[in-house]
């Protein structure tokens, strides 16, 4: 009887544990304000959705949260194509929950979990999510997303854009509380955003290589006047 009770006693304290972390709907729906587009020239305005995925993905998307940011680096805006603003990767108050790709069913479309467990907000409170998307060609993970950004100098061409930060949304619980949806076309949920072009950077040469190159450049010259 009392091993009967204990196997009970850790299976709920077990069922507490997973019930206590907060879960969200990490898709978006077939509604038109909530899809994904994407621009064909760097600057340039949304040209058409993101297309569907035929058999490998086109784009991948992260999702971060945080209980207490309202922003991103001072804005909480979407972004599209800009290199010179601050992702969520790079603002230590969000925090990567998980991964979603472009669907298979419909053009700009989000395909992740209905189901998605956060890590640091329980079921039932409240936090803000941002989603960012970029283009397969530059990786899969937000590690490989880095490396391409290059602190806002990518060497090749790429698809990058992040979604405006959503108003306070409360994270289901897996059982009283619904699991809530991020995108949506009013407040506090997400609208779409658009993954704009960004062009690659030229490699700049440091000040060191400069001066080496100048320094070559003159010993040429002497070397040919002296040969005249």
């Amino acid at each position: 009887m009392k091993k009967t009770i204990a196997l009970l006693a850790v299976t709920a304290a077990v069922t507490l544990s997973v019930s206590a972390q907060g879960l969200v709907n990490f898709n978006n729906s077939s509604a038109a304000g909530t899809k994904i587009s994407t621009n064909t020239v760097v600057g340039g305005a949304a040209t058409g959705l993101a297309v569907i995925n035929t058999g490998s993905a086109s784009f991948y998307y992260a999702l971060f949260d945080s209980a207490s940011a309202t922003n991103v680096g001072g804005s909480a805006t979407a972004i599209t194509g800009n290199t010179g603003s601050t992702y969520a990767f790079g603002d230590a108050s969000w925090t990567l929950q998980g991964y979603a790709t472009n669907g298979t069913t419909r053009a700009g479309q989000v395909f992740g979990s209905a189901a998605l467990t956060l890590n640091n907000i329980s079921g039932a409170a409240t936090g803000r999510f941002v989603v960012i998307g970029w283009s397969a060609n530059i990786g899969s993970t937000i590690a490989e997303l880095m490396t391409w950004y290059n602190g806002g100098s990518p060497q090749t061409a790429g698809f990058i854009g992040q979604s405006a930060v959503t108003g306070l949304l409360t994270a289901g619980d897996g059982a009283g509380v619904s699991t809530p949806s991020l995108f949506g076309t009013t407040s506090p949920f997400s609208p779409g955003f658009t993954l704009g072009l960004v062009a690659p950077v030229a490699a700049v040469p440091e000040p060191g290589t400069m001066a080496l190159a100048a320094l070559g450049g003159a010993s040429l010259l002497l070397f040919r006047r002296k040969n005249k």
